[in-house]
């Protein structure tokens, strides 16, 4: 199977300075490329753990182009800001996928990303080409073991499985009582999102745009997002204001002991 690819991070090039578009594959045109912009995150976007090292952080994201393209995304940090503001750069490399490649996947996007990850896609390139190739993915996700951590469960997981699973079962509920969810606090956003997915059908996916890794920002309006900050008040007016429903992590904990 041939997808398209797209890259997005800050550039310094003769006709533009700044977050743009770094390059994409032919299929890609300028109304996909310009629905992507609204969505791909920017400078200081992505959470970074206090114990962790920033280029250790990343972001995965699904989110509709069009009615007939949706994006795989994630997001690195790439080199140093070019601009003087300090800090890193934030890289987002996406995988542009119709809605007949998706239905040969279920709609499960982290499934998708898992594969892509496997064969050597959705990673930091460190050439700067605005043509890319296609990317092949098989027909069929990979056959892989359910994740615990991170994409190659490489940290002892944060959460207990019945924790885990209490949080997947009350974002299904949610989304199929039509609200917005945000998990709130610290924990592994893989396998509760692969759970959530788990546990709806793929209509239901195709409906579901979620991220996790990235701050909250009300300019990307996802289904479901997941924040490493713990809740505070102002974050608990932040989510009302908003209409969305939080799940805090730490409460969970407490009580499902």
């Amino acid at each position: 199977m041939q997808v398209e690819q797209i890259s997005y991070g800050s550039l310094k090039r003769r006709r533009m300075k700044g977050y743009q578009i770094i390059g994409k594959s032919p299929g890609v045109d300028a109304t996909v490329s310009s629905e992507f912009c609204k969505w791909a995150p920017s400078h200081n976007s992505l959470e970074v753990a206090g114990d962790a090292a920033a280029q250790d952080a990343w972001g995965l994201s699904f989110f509709p182009l069009s009615d007939y393209f949706y994006a795989v995304a994630r997001s690195v940090h790439g080199g140093p800001e070019y601009s003087g503001r300090g800090g890193l750069a934030v890289v987002t490399s996406a995988l542009v996928m119709t809605r007949k490649q998706l239905v040969a996947y279920e709609f499960h996007a982290v499934d998708t990303a898992r594969t892509a990850l496997a064969l050597g896609n959705l990673i930091l390139r460190m050439d700067q080409d605005e043509t890319l190739p296609t990317v092949t993915l098989t027909a069929r996700p990979l056959s892989l073991q359910q994740p615990t951590s991170d994409f190659t469960d490489s940290k002892p997981a944060l959460l207990p499985g019945h924790a885990v699973n209490w949080i997947a079962r009350e974002t299904v509920s949610l989304l199929r009582d039509n609200r917005k969810v945000m998990i709130v606090g610290k924990c592994d956003p893989l396998p509760i999102l692969t759970l959530v997915l788990d546990q709806l059908t793929p209509k239901e996916r195709s409906e579901t745009s979620f991220a996790c890794g990235l701050k909250p920002s009300s300019r990307r309006d996802f289904r479901v997002q997941v924040t490493q900050d713990p809740m505070s008040p102002k974050l608990q007016k932040e989510l009302d204001r908003s209409g969305i429903v939080p799940i805090d992590v730490a409460r969970v904990l407490v009580e499902t002991k």
